[in-house]
């Protein structure tokens, strides 16, 4: 996939969806594996994070809707609707071949969003 920027679509997923790389990762080991279960100690082993955070990754993208959840089985990808599958899918293709972009635009997301409502604020010489 060539370098350039992030589509919006997928940008607006990220700022929706996933506030760091961690939280990626765990999503691309679950939507490159769609028929497998996981506990959180095999994510913790993969991801090789601290457990709380894998834990709390894990419990919010259940409650989004991204995965299931059975006590005897663990964890697997089961996205609550077509889009989001798709978008998560479109997420990790990207990721895989454009490492930085992907990463970039997961810290710049919360930057943009702070900075446009900041400027929602600003007062214009020319609107006074």
């Amino acid at each position: 996939m060539p370098d350039g920027p992030v589509p919006a679509e997928l940008r607006q997923f990220i700022a929706r969806y996933i506030q760091s790389v961690e939280q990626l990762e765990i999503l691309c080991l679950l939507v490159e594996n769609p028929n497998q279960s996981w506990s959180e100690a095999e994510i913790f082993h993969r991801i090789q994070s601290s457990q709380e955070s894998v834990s709390a990754a894990l419990r919010y993208f259940a409650a989004e809707g991204f995965l299931a959840y059975n006590p005897a089985e663990g964890y697997r990808v089961s996205p609550k609707t077509a889009e989001l599958d798709r978008l998560a899918g479109e997420l990790v293709k990207t990721y895989r071949g454009r490492r930085v972009s992907i990463v970039e635009a997961i810290y710049k997301a919360p930057e943009d969003s702070i900075r446009h409502f900041a400027d929602a604020f600003k007062l214009r010489k020319d609107k006074l």
